[in-house]
């Protein structure tokens, strides 16, 4: 090679060597001789390539991985390029080797080129697609092969894993109010929480968001998972994070992975169902409530599409005066396979699918054009309460739509009574605070129903903008109980209430012994089986009309139904 060619390729700064074969008596090629290196491969071979170096020395002195001999023959033979790719832990980089045979076929040519920047922005593209970004816990692509390998070592050992999968409680309420860096740092905070449990047999992923996996494996037993996650779960109580759990074990809950994982994820729901802030075993029955609620959750869709709902009216009657205070307006669903089938089953599935919004807008519509009907027909002066889910009182369309469905009937607000649970504080009190002012400034009436059921406190009632407490039928149940424990709580919240200025409905009066104790309270109104139960809204209108015999109520020898009138 003459020293002007020489000088241009030690100009180029790619790294370059030239080789020539090494031929036998037969000619056939032995090992490959260094003839040329230019600077830059001198440099990218960390200064261990000289003149007169064989290829049969390459692999000690650059690269062991690196087949030298059998690229060379391959492209000296059938001159075809050979590639790969290789480190370099001399000088700790990245290349990629091309091997190229000359015209004259008298020199292999290789040429390098250094991609260490691509090989680290690739590291982190894989990276990214296989480890949560917050937690830089491996994620749910991991979790895949993971489950693969913990089966086939569970068949052949003989030993039981656990699944564990958690989630952290009301994540979206500390974002809505502390924003999303609040919501981040619990997130963490939960990650290094777990992150003390993982050794060799204990695997964790980060499923993203506020949800994670734990896999536990090489246990001999049921119990030895469940002492594992009794101490998860007590290490996060003593930090204070609240955080449900669901467990699924192999084999004894399933031998398929997506089984284990959907099972595992129910028990979690459950979990959520009954309170939150606790670890759930899965059993079968989880497994039928879920299928059970999927054909509910089918059946609701095609009754939403065809409206296929109807509306009872239950009466609610003044105490002293016996006069007729208006209706509550309660939903019913008759399916043709399950029949009749109660609020209490198919809202909460409205409520978690979504369902919720037009069926709670049908609700609406319906009893307000129905007060419309009564107003001018048997000129009704009550009031029509509504009940109103929290999903749906929180959905953007809610309080336009309710002011379109009162303008289009041409009702004055202070006829209608938009009735709601304490669930509706549960996510964000300030917000539902917002809606229900905006809902009195509108001129409609406010109802509390449920009183007692959920946060059973009286602190937060002077915060709500209400007109109406109903107190539950739970504790009138007992109200006439020889204790009189039940009796003196339902006075208290009375006499307190009342001060407050609101009225007072007792729902579930069914005796004439609770009626009498409630009027000795100086409760305001009842509502139940005693003075009526929820009716048609043709017996309603029979009733309006002045036929006293079309409401539907339990006989009751002490008090005359005649007292209650419209």
């Amino acid at each position: 090679m003459n020293s002007d060619f020489k000088n241009i390729i030690n100009a180029i700064s790619s790294p370059v060597l030239m080789a020539e074969p090494v031929l036998d008596s037969e000619k056939k090629i032995t090992d490959f001789q260094v003839t040329f290196q230019n600077e830059a491969f001198d440099k990218a071979a960390n200064h261990v390539v000289s003149t007169n170096l064989f290829f049969s020395q390459f692999k000690a002195k650059i690269n062991q991985d690196v087949p030298w001999f059998s690229m060379g023959i391959r492209t000296a033979r059938d001159g075809l390029k050979s590639e790969t790719t290789y480190y370099s832990p001399g000088n700790k980089k990245w290349f990629h080797m091309e091997m190229e045979r000359t015209n004259d076929k008298n020199f292999v040519v290789v040429t390098l080129t250094d991609i260490t920047k691509e090989k680290h922005h690739s590291q982190e593209l894989r990276d990214a697609a296989y480890h949560d970004v917050l937690t830089h816990l491996p994620n749910r692509n991991c979790l895949k092969d993971a489950l693969e390998m913990a089966i086939d070592t569970a068949r052949y050992t003989d030993t039981k894993f656990g699944i564990l999968s958690l989630d952290i409680d009301n994540i979206k309420n500390i974002n809505d109010v502390h924003g999303q860096a609040a919501g981040d740092t619990l997130i963490k905070r939960s990650s290094d929480v777990l992150r003390k449990f993982v050794r060799q047999d204990i695997e964790l992923f980060c499923m993203g968001g506020d949800e994670f996996m734990m896999l536990i494996e090489n246990e001999k037993s049921t119990d030895s998972i469940i002492n594992i996650t009794d101490t998860v779960f007590e290490s996060f109580c003593s930090t204070n994070i609240g955080i449900s759990g669901g467990i699924a074990i192999f084999p004894d809950d399933s031998d398929q992975d997506d089984e284990l994982l959907r099972f595992a994820d129910m028990a979690v729901h459950t979990a959520k169902l009954q309170g939150k802030n606790k670890f759930v075993n899965f059993e079968i029955n989880m497994q039928r409530q879920f299928l059970h609620k999927m054909s509910l959750q089918a059946k609701l869709t095609t009754a939403v599409l065809s409206s296929n709902f109807e509306l009872n009216y239950q009466p609610q009657f003044d105490i002293k005066t016996g006069n007729l205070r208006g209706f509550e307006a309660l939903i019913r669903w008759h399916d043709a396979q399950e029949g009749n089938i109660s609020p209490a089953t198919f809202i909460p599935v409205a409520e978690e699918c979504g369902l919720i919004v037009p069926i709670g807008k049908w609700v609406l519509n319906t009893a307000l054009a129905k007060l419309k009907e009564w107003q001018e027909k048997y000129k009704f002066n009550g009031i029509m309460s509504i009940n109103v889910s929290p999903v749906q009182m929180k959905h953007d369309d809610f309080l336009p739509s309710l002011a379109d469905m009162l303008s289009k009937y041409d009702i004055s607000p202070d006829s209608v009574e938009i009735e709601i649970t304490e669930g509706v504080l549960i996510d964000n009190m300030r917000m539902a605070v917002q809606i229900l002012a905006y809902i009195k400034n509108m001129g409609l009436r406010v109802s509390l129903d449920d009183f007692g059921t959920g946060y059973s406190s009286l602190s937060y009632l002077q915060m709500l903008p209400l007109d109406t407490l109903k107190i539950d039928k739970s504790f009138i149940n007992d109200i006439t109980a020889s204790d009189g424990i039940q009796a003196n709580i339902t006075n208290s919240i009375i006499n307190m209430v009342s001060k407050m200025g609101l009225d007072t409905i007792a729902e579930g009066v069914e005796n004439a012994s609770q009626l009498t104790l409630l009027e000795k309270f100086n409760c305001r109104i009842i509502q139940g089986y005693l003075r009526g139960k929820p009716m048609c809204a043709e017996r309603c209108e029979a009733y309006l009309s002045g036929d006293m015999s079309a409401i539907d109520t339990v006989s009751s020898p002490a008090v005359s139904n005649s007292r209650y009138s419209t």
